[in-house]
């Protein structure tokens, strides 16, 4: 086991959990890329130490690290204990598959999802690991699971008196680790240091840890929305609330921009030159669609339409308003993009089978979408960055006669104060033109995330 190297940030917890024995739950907010992992596996190898020193017939010698799904806790836990961290030396076997380790003594190492974190139910547990518990959304969630399952299995099995009479180190033990994601119960669980001595928090950012390059962190301030950046690696418990858009200011992002840029000779004298962007809510008697510019890296958004009875209605209100001599002269003095919700390359809108696409791409506009809907919180992510940086910078203006964008941006609002479940708010019917703005954001300017998200578009 001397593969337990620790830098100093993860040296400073280990101590006291394991040397000073000082509290008996700890809670860490830590930075991308800190080590949480490594840490964690460290930890749980003591605490499977620990249980080799004590008898045989000692039960419940069981060590459980517990992450959001079990494709998680197994490819990253198992491959890190068994040969990075070498317990393959020390088992009597390991399986991936079942997400155990055998040791000797009837002692075992545990990898648990949180999605089945019940079959715990009515076991003991010497020392849990609750592994990014933000993620932990789904079923009776990170509060359910904690008091209604973890917490019984360390101190039911495991109390200070049943650790005395079995002659171990400590009583039941548990560290909780995470990137944290607003004011929910791994903050409160953050806190229970001010009430109870059992408990303590470490707070760890990006700074303090040698596994992380300043200068890559620093790139990450300019192409993230400052409350991505504060949860990400400053690692502190910001909120928005329930706006999306938080990063909108109406003070701030709407101002007089210039028009389109115009021909200035030739056959399209007087028409738009420049190219149009426009992003595309499909909603029978709304057809929310707002108008931009893309200079440089910025979006300029100058105008909106609303109103249209269907997609056709609208194509043809597009034209009259962009491509004015049309009609009569089929020439094109600008290029239009249109960016619709993905769901309408599928749907049909008439008898015929022709869908919102193909009527769109029918009336001339090139139509850009993904094969499916981009994930909500993606999307989302993409419109605060491009609205303000981590750094301060702002990509995204708004002219003054965008009411509907403006008002769609200022009050589109998350389900039941939850982003984590990534549900807008639909009641309030606002939402429609910012559906529009994510739409086309996300596509031109996405956010690269290792290869999750491909590169396209005008994505930095």
């Amino acid at each position: 086991m001397s593969n337990l190297l620790l830098h100093p940030g993860q040296s400073k917890v280990f101590v006291d959990m394991f040397v000073n024995q000082s509290y008996r739950n700890i809670v860490m907010s830590t930075s991308r890329g800190w080590g949480k992992s490594h840490f964690a596996a460290c930890a749980s190898i003591t605490a499977v130490n620990e249980l080799l020193q004590l008898d045989k017939s000692v039960p419940n010698k069981d060590v459980y690290i517990v992450a959001p799904t079990f494709d998680q806790v197994t490819d990253i836990y198992h491959p890190l204990i068994a040969y990075q961290l070498g317990m393959e030396a020390y088992c009597i076997k390991h399986s991936k598959d079942a997400g155990r380790f055998w040791f000797p003594n009837n002692v075992g190492l545990r990898l648990v999802s949180f999605e089945a974190v019940e079959r715990m139910r009515g076991k003991g547990a010497y020392f849990v690991v609750n592994d990014e518990p933000s993620s932990w959304t789904k079923g009776i969630g990170l509060k359910g699971a904690w008091e209604d399952v973890i917490e019984p299995c360390l101190i039911t099995r495991w109390s200070p008196k049943q650790a005395k009479l079995y002659k171990a180190k400590s009583p039941g033990r548990s560290v909780t680790i995470g990137t944290p994601k607003g004011y929910n119960y791994f903050y409160d669980m953050y806190n229970y240091q001010d009430s109870n001595p059992d408990w303590h928090s470490y707070h760890f950012d990006y700074t303090t840890s040698p596994l992380l390059d300043p200068l890559e962190i620093e790139k990450k301030r300019h192409s993230m929305d400052p409350i991505s950046f504060a949860r990400e690696y400053m690692a502190t418990f910001q909120d928005s609330g329930n706006s999306i858009f938080y990063c909108f200011d109406r003070k701030v992002h709407v101002r007089e921009l210039p028009w389109f840029e115009l021909h200035t000779d030739g056959e399209f004298k007087g028409q738009i030159k420049e190219d149009i962007h426009i992003g595309i809510d499909f909603n029978v008697a709304i057809q929310a669609s707002s108008v931009a510019a893309i200079r440089g890296k910025q979006i300029n958004y100058l105008d909106e339409l609303t109103g249209s009875a269907d997609t056709d209605q609208l194509c043809r209100a597009i034209k009259g308003r962009y491509w004015p001599e049309y009609e009569r002269t089929k020439k094109k003095p600008c290029r239009i993009y249109v960016y619709p919700d993905p769901t309408g390359k599928r749907r049909q809108t008439s008898a015929v089978g022709t869908t919102d696409f193909s009527i769109l791409e029918a009336h001339g506009f090139q139509v850009l979408a993904h094969n499916s809907s981009p994930q909500i919180i993606n999307s989302v992510n993409c419109v605060n960055r491009m609205l303000k940086t981590a750094a301060g910078e702002i990509n995204m203006w708004i002219s003054p006669k965008c009411k509907g964008v403006i008002t769609s941006l200022e009050r589109t609002e998350w389900l039941e104060n939850n982003p984590d479940t990534a549900t807008i708010n639909k009641k309030p019917g606002v939402e429609h033109f910012s559906d529009g703005v994510r739409y086309l954001v996300e596509y031109c300017f996405p956010i690269h995330v290792g290869n999750k998200m491909a590169k396209r578009g005008f994505g930095f």
